[in-house]
């Protein structure tokens, strides 16, 4: 288990609390059969083969399917777990010709049991959580063990959430003669106290599960599968998309999105093949990104779905792009319609129950001053988001394909001019300048996207954070707010520094040969990170402060990438930031309000600090070189592979952003949520797939098409945002 996720446990839920809020009794009254497990025996509860033939012979749950995947591997879905049981449907009727799967199919799982001996169990007891309630955040043991098991439990619910169409999931994890419920969602995760397994709150879970619709069972109904009508209509166009050619029908699925302008609208259709760009982050804003192909208009557009920050100050993202469009923001992508994902009733055809809408629960369980649930002391770490979709009609090429340095150096420039005219115009201040949010338009011009983490600067300078914790993605966050991300609120020249990042990473990432020693400079300049103790949160920057020191990534490795005015405007670019830092030090953890009260005395940094007040130096430094001589026009990037995300939890590939965060706790985006890790700079080639994912629809589950990207929110590495992958990218 990463640090991150240390602080989302919420509980223990009392048993019966937790059947009554999330597993309601079926209307109207089912047969209820008289519950007779063999569990008083260990040499049944510790056998996965003979705990699933005692739950058959019960009869409780016929609608059920139990199979022992202790030893099985899902091998198309390419994760390494494997669950102790898998839990799925039975088909539905007598004389259905389907089969339930016989091994392990992450796809399909309704849910999993885990079935470790009872020392296992890693949730403290309640006594140690009431000792000092105060000071307790996370509710893990103290223990390898206890991560460990924690690890496999998370591990377990993120792929169900990265296979299926979610909005929560539930397990069951057995430990000896006890166990405890776990229900999942984007927030964090609430578990109960220990029941007994002889007593019959297994019974009664089993039970009401196996009545549930799949609304209730933590299902999207709003995704569901394609009819031929609609999918022989949508493969020619979809398949005239960069790596689409080979999409196939069993790849495709259906989004509804409404339009938050006029809810009583009928929802429009688009049919999707496998996600573009995705996140593994169970915890966060969880982002995926579809090429989409729009049923009622017949074209192509972007669909970013994902979980938003429900806060009062937070903007909307579909809200910030109309803001940006009425005051004719160059150099960003038109929004067709966005929209909060309603609450839709149980069973039968579709019934939207406008306004409410899919949103987080784990959140409403946390005990408060003055009120709340006494039963959780302490003070989990966990936050509420709203289900989000959002349609661009814009769609764009990854930055990565630049097809010279040249065309990089103006698209940058393009996405710059964006960001200074936003700020300008309606004090938006975007807050995740990264390479995965600039994009090369079919136009050869830059594009900004991705404005969910923005926030409305006050025109009275008041920008207190909103958050304990920052935003952006990790390997493009500037060293001010990698050092000290809460005394000293994110400003423009942390943008304008993260532009410098962006362009000095796409050409030493995609203009070399990929030579392990530089893979080992990359990691160390954009990934470098020091996590302390457990409590603690991660920091970074010493990488990029000793980047503009010239120690790494200096100006003779960087001609051996590029030989046009692209380097000059790095070196330009250097020298200004390296003056903005002149004193600071990572050494001696400090406030970057101290750094800069000490550095302001030194005329250098305080010319610096009056130069990035605006993007006016940055553009400056571009324009003088644009206008000089590039007699070459074929050095563009030599790997064209999307940037790649795996969020394990620990360090791996793929973008991830540093934290879903608003800016302001002692915590966390896609960062910390304390102590969150940043991923590895891929160096290695990503592969075009069409992986697994499914939706439920109308109590039934079809296997999908799949997810495949790059924050931020577990850890992953490609460049998200701290969580997730999302843009119009082709």
């Amino acid at each position: 288990m990463s640090f991150d996720f240390c602080d989302k446990f919420v509980g223990p839920m009392p048993v019966q609390d937790f059947l009554y809020e999330f597993l309601p009794l079926p209307e109207p009254p089912a047969f209820r059969p008289q519950a007779d497990f063999e569990f008083i025996e260990p040499s049944v509860s510790q056998n996965e083969t003979k705990f699933i033939q005692a739950i058959h012979k019960s009869g409780t749950c016929p609608g059920l399917h139990f199979v022992n995947t202790t030893k099985i591997l899902d091998t198309p879905s390419g994760y390494p777990y494997k669950p102790d049981i898998s839990v799925y449907l039975n088909p539905p009727g007598a004389n259905s010709c389907a089969q339930p799967p016989t091994g392990l199919e992450w796809g399909r799982i309704e849910f999993y049991i885990e079935n470790k001996p009872k020392p296992y169990d890693p949730f403290m007891r309640i006594e140690q959580l009431q000792t000092n309630p105060q000071d307790v955040s996370c509710h893990v043991g103290f223990s390898a063990g206890a991560y460990k098991t924690c690890g496999q439990l998370i591990a377990y619910a993120s792929a169900i959430h990265r296979s299926q169409f979610r909005v929560f999931s539930f397990s069951i994890a057995i430990f000896g003669d006890t166990g405890r419920f776990l229900r999942w969602d984007r927030s964090g995760v609430i578990y109960t106290q220990p029941f007994k397994l002889a007593d019959g709150e297994l019974f009664q879970f089993l039970w009401r599960f196996d009545h549930l619709s799949a609304v209730d069972r933590g299902h999207d109904t709003s995704v569901s599968p394609v009819d031929d009508d609609e999918a022989e209509l949508a493969l020619p166009k979809l398949k005239t998309y960069p790596t689409f050619e080979k999409v196939q029908r069993s790849h495709l699925h259906k989004m509804l999105v409404w339009d938050d302008r006029d809810r009583h609208e009928k929802p429009r259709c688009y049919i999707t093949p496998s996600v573009k760009w995705a996140t593994d982050a169970l915890i966060g804003r969880a982002t995926f990104g579809y090429i989409a192909y729009d049923v009622e208009r017949g074209n192509l557009v972007y669909l970013k779905d994902y979980w938003r920050i429900d806060h009062p100050d937070v903007q909307r993202e579909g809200d910030v792009y109309g803001e940006l469009d009425e005051a004719h923001v160059p150099n960003i992508a038109k929004m067709s319609r966005a929209c909060d994902v309603p609450q839709i009733s149980g069973r039968g055809a579709l019934q939207v129950q406008w306004p409410q809408v899919q949103r987080t629960r784990t959140q409403d369980y946390l005990s408060r001053p003055g009120g709340g649930y006494s039963w959780c002391p302490g003070h989990p770490r966990v936050e509420p988001y709203i289900h989000h979709r959002l349609v661009l009609e814009t769609v764009g090429m990854p930055l990565n394909h630049f097809k010279s340095t040249r065309q990089l150096c103006e698209v940058i420039r393009d996405a710059i001019v964006a960001h200074t005219a936003a700020y300008n115009k309606t004090r938006i201040l975007h807050r995740d300048v990264s390479a995965g949010n600039i994009l090369i338009t079919d136009k050869g011009t830059g594009m900004l996207i991705d404005w969910d983490l923005s926030k409305k600067v006050k025109e009275d300078g008041d920008q207190k954070p909103r958050r304990h914790s920052r935003t952006g993605t990790w390997q493009f966050i500037s060293i001010a707010r990698l050092l000290d991300p809460w005394s000293w609120p994110h400003e423009v020249s942390d943008d304008l520094e993260s532009f410098f990042w962006v362009l000095l990473y796409e050409v030493v990432r995609y203009r070399n040969r990929k030579t392990p020693e530089l893979k080992e400079i990359m990691q160390a300049v954009f990934d470098q990170h020091t996590q302390g103790t457990r409590s603690s949160v991660i920091r970074g920057g010493d990488g990029k402060l000793s980047c503009l020191d010239s120690r790494k990534l200096a100006f003779r490795r960087i001609r051996q990438f590029v030989a046009t005015p692209c380097r000059d405007i790095i070196e330009d670019m250097r020298s200004l930031f390296h003056d903005l830092y002149l004193n600071v030090t990572s050494d001696e953890p400090q406030s970057m309000v101290e750094a800069r009260q000490t550095s302001e005395l030194d005329p250098k940094v305080k010319t610096a600090l009056e130069k990035l007040q605006t993007s006016d130096a940055l553009l400056a430094i571009l324009d003088k070189h644009l206008q000089s001589e590039w007699d070459i026009n074929d050095d563009g990037s030599l790997d064209l592979s999307e940037p790649h995300v795996n969020s394990s939890g620990s360090r791996s590939r793929r973008k991830r952003k540093a934290e879903d965060s608003l800016d302001g706790s002692e915590q966390n985006i896609h960062l910390t949520r304390t102590g969150r890790m940043p991923p590895r700079s891929s160096m290695s080639r990503s592969k075009d797939s069409f992986s697994s994912q499914t939706s439920s629809h109308h109590d039934d589950i079809f296997s999908m098409s799949s997810r495949m990207h790059t924050s931020s929110g577990g850890f992953s590495s490609n460049l998200r945002s701290m969580d997730d992958g999302s843009s119009a990218k082709q």
